[in-house]
């Protein structure tokens, strides 16, 4: 299979454009990069979380920017906090947007709503239960984010092929 990027064969043939990204060489560089670089386990597992948790934070639209950006600041993973950003795509939204609403409403005490129903949904009722959605996030993210950074920082330490697994 040869290799093309934007060639006219590529362009008529999206199959083949995927395959060339695609290869097993590529997979296997990009999971060496990700797994067996040379960062720690613990910056290993803070990339992971941090990318999940600006996943699910509301900054729709500069998700992905500002993670890259402040992962370059805080000297995290690039590819790890790039893919766990990724947590955010459509299959997983209308999750994230039922668990950041159930989030939030221990932090709205007696104003807390249910979860509107599709047929009680209107502007009006986006208006009223906003804050809601927004605090259920922010504690969504932060508690996604930690858990998910600590499973993985306790699966890389057991699968650590150098010293062994840990039990």
């Amino acid at each position: 299979m040869p290799y093309c990027f934007l060639s006219l064969s590529c362009i008529s043939n999206p199959g083949i454009f995927f395959r060339s990204l695609f290869s097993r060489e590529k997979r296997k560089a990009l999971l060496n990069e990700l797994l067996e670089s040379d960062h720690s386990p613990e910056r290993k597992a803070t990339s992971i979380g941090f990318g999940v948790f600006m996943g699910i934070v509301p900054i729709w639209g500069f998700q992905l920017i500002v993670a890259i950006f402040l992962s370059v600041l805080l000297k995290l993973n690039k590819a790890l906090v790039i893919t766990a950003a990724n947590i955010s795509i459509p299959p997983m939204i209308p999750f994230i947007l039922y668990g950041s609403f159930l989030a939030g409403a221990p932090w709205m005490g007696e104003q807390a709503t249910a979860v509107p129903l599709p047929g009680e949904l209107s502007l009006d009722s986006i208006k009223v239960n906003l804050q809601q959605y927004i605090t259920g996030s922010f504690t969504l993210a932060v508690g996604a984010g930690c858990l998910i950074g600590l499973i993985s920082y306790i699966f890389m330490k057991l699968m650590n092929k150098k010293t062994g697994p840990v039990l």
